[in-house]
């Protein structure tokens, strides 16, 4: 690793504040189309209704779409910081219900590019940054890569997103894989999305968790099944989440329960800022 980015890194945890209990979850997925920033979003509504206080933040590489999901025009995300024109408490917008989302843009990916300037404004926006949040979202991109890995591995933990599917269900896999590679010790948790029956859920995930442990060595965690429901594609192309649009039909109620057994899972006590964390492992990159 390039020593400049080390020492950089290295500056950049220093300078910022400590800040005790807050927990990063990623939400991940092996490819697109399973439902994973849909979930995003509809989580981040179900905890702030727990009086949990959210900040949702896309980092699906130029491909972000939550505010979009949110029924949100984003008038600032990444870029604008990176430009100079917006401080990072600036583009940090209030969503639906109390959440608080950071627009990606293409500007997450401008990050591994940054000279010493931006990079100074960065530490200094870090360090000032004073927001209420207690968990923060991070809907990383679709797929595997170097970047997305690196996010994930900057989480306190990572829930995988997959459906029913054999072609979902092995790039699933293979993102396990991939994190067990990098960190056997990192927190995964399994959500089923788009199940047709409770019965279905319940076998794809026995069968799913046994082969990773069998396979990997590695236990994870059986977060839950959502099941599918023709009212949220509706609830997507009008661009209000599924939890706000019909928040007694059975995908919200099963989200709800999700976001109870999130509440409930260990949390790591962070020794570092965990904004700082996620940047100095994308410099790190």
């Amino acid at each position: 690793m390039n020593a400049s980015v080390v020492d950089q890194a290295q500056k950049l945890r220093e300078l910022v504040k400590t800040k005790q209990g807050i927990r990063v979850i990623s939400v991940a997925s092996g490819k697109g189309g399973v439902g994973k920033s849909s979930f995003s979003v509809n989580l981040a509504i179900a905890l702030s209704r727990l009086d949990v206080r959210v900040l949702v933040i896309d980092a699906d590489f130029g491909l972000a779409n939550v505010d979009v999901m949110m029924g949100i025009t984003s008038k600032y995300n990444f870029n604008h910081f990176l430009l100079g024109d917006k401080t990072l408490q600036e583009i940090i917008q209030r969503g639906v219900e109390g959440v608080q989302l950071i627009s990606g843009g293409s500007g997450l990916s401008d990050l591994l590019n940054m000279g010493e300037n931006q990079l100074e404004r960065l530490l200094s926006g870090i360090t000032h940054l004073d927001i209420p949040v207690d968990i923060i979202i991070l809907d990383t991109g679709a797929g595997i890569n170097e970047k997305i890995i690196q996010l994930i591995l900057s989480s306190s933990d990572t829930i995988v997103v997959t459906t029913t599917e054999p072609t979902a269900l092995l790039d699933a896999y293979a993102l396990v894989k991939t994190i067990v590679k990098e960190d056997k010790s990192h927190p995964i948790h399994v959500l089923i999305n788009k199940c047709s029956n409770q019965e279905e859920a319940r076998n794809v995930m026995t069968a799913f968790i046994d082969f990773i442990g069998r396979h990997l060595g590695k236990n994870v965690n059986p977060l839950g099944a959502v099941m599918f429901s023709q009212n949220v594609p509706g609830s997507i192309r009008r661009q209000i989440p599924i939890m706000v649009s019909d928040p007694n039909c059975p995908t919200s109620k099963e989200i709800s329960t999700i976001a109870r057994s999130v509440m409930d899972l260990p949390a790591e006590k962070t020794s570092t800022n965990i904004l700082a964390k996620i940047f100095s492992r994308l410099r790190s990159n």
